[in-house]
C-alpha cells in the first residue's frame, strides 16, 4: 500500500508530464481554480463545475477575460498547443471497459506515467473537446476549463491510487452510472468505476468522472472522482 506522500509525489509527477505544472495560488478545497470567485461558478450535476448564470458580470477578475469573446479566448488558447494528429484522439481504449479495466490496473501497480495516453491532453481538449463542450457554450474561457481540471486530477489521483493500493482486488466488472451525453461527434459517460471484490466482500469505486468516447477512442476526461479524501488530500 502507497503512503500518503508517495501518493501525492506520484500525483505530481503524472501531472508534469501530462499538462505541466499549475503556477499561481492554492486552488481552493472544492476544486476551483485559485483567484476565482465562488459566485462565478456553480456545479452541474455530474460535479463539473460550469460559469453560474451571468458569471462575466460576477466578477470583476473575470471581466478582465471577457475583453476577449469567446472565439478569441479560444484561439488563443489553441495557439499554445499543436493541433492533434489528424483531428483525432490517439491512445486510449476501443471501448469503455477496456479503458476502465486499463486504469485500475495502472493505478494497482503505481504506474502512473504509463496513464499519459489513456487521459485527453491538452491539446485534444483545445481542439477536439472545448469547442463543443457546455463549457464553451456557456462562456466559460477554456484556461479556465482546462485549470479546473488540472485541480481535481491531482486529488483525484492521489485518492484513486490509495484505494487501489489498499489490498488485493479481483474486478468483477466495470460500470458506468447516468445516461450518456453527446456533444458535438463526443459522447460522455460517467461517473465510471470498477466492481472489485476483496476478502470476499465486493465494494464499487468510482475512479473516474468522466470518460469521453469520440470516433471510437475512449479517453478519461482528466482524473477527477468523488472517492473519499485521505489524509488531507
Amino acid at each position: 500500500m502507497v503512503s500518503s506522500h508517495s501518493a501525492r509525489v506520484a500525483a505530481a509527477l503524472l501531472l508534469v508530464s501530462l499538462i505541466g505544472a499549475c503556477a499561481g495560488e492554492r486552488a481552493a478545497d472544492d476544486g476551483r481554480p485559485a483567484g476565482i470567485d465562488a459566485a462565478m461558478l456553480e456545479r452541474r450535476g455530474d460535479g463539473v463545475w460550469i460559469p453560474s448564470q451571468d458569471s462575466l458580470r460576477k466578477t470583476p477578475g473575470y471581466v478582465i477575460d471577457s475583453v476577449f469573446s469567446p472565439e478569441e479566448n479560444l484561439r488563443r488558447f489553441q495557439a499554445t498547443v499543436a493541433a492533434p494528429e489528424g483531428n483525432r484522439l490517439s491512445g486510449g481504449a476501443s471501448s469503455r471497459d477496456a479503458l476502465i479495466r486499463k486504469y485500475w490496473a495502472l493505478l494497482a501497480a503505481g504506474d502512473t506515467l504509463a496513464m499519459t495516453p489513456l487521459i485527453v491532453s491538452r491539446a485534444e481538449y483545445a481542439y477536439l473537446y472545448f469547442p463543443e463542450s457546455i463549457e464553451g457554450a456557456n462562456g466559460m474561457p477554456p484556461a479556465v476549463g482546462w485549470e479546473l481540471i488540472v485541480r481535481q486530477s491531482g486529488r483525484g489521483l492521489t485518492r484513486a491510487l490509495f484505494v487501489a493500493q489498499s489490498g488485493p482486488a479481483t474486478i468483477v466488472r466495470t460500470v458506468c452510472s447516468d445516461t450518456p451525453r453527446t456533444m458535438g461527434k463526443s459522447t460522455m459517460y460517467g461517473p465510471c468505476g470498477v466492481v472489485i471484490e476483496r476478502s470476499g466482500v465486493q465494494d464499487t469505486v468510482w475512479i473516474a468522472k468522466t470518460l469521453l468516447e469520440r470516433d471510437g477512442v475512449h479517453k478519461l476526461l482528466g482524473l477527477q472522482n468523488d472517492l473519499p479524501g485521505t489524509g488531507g488530500a
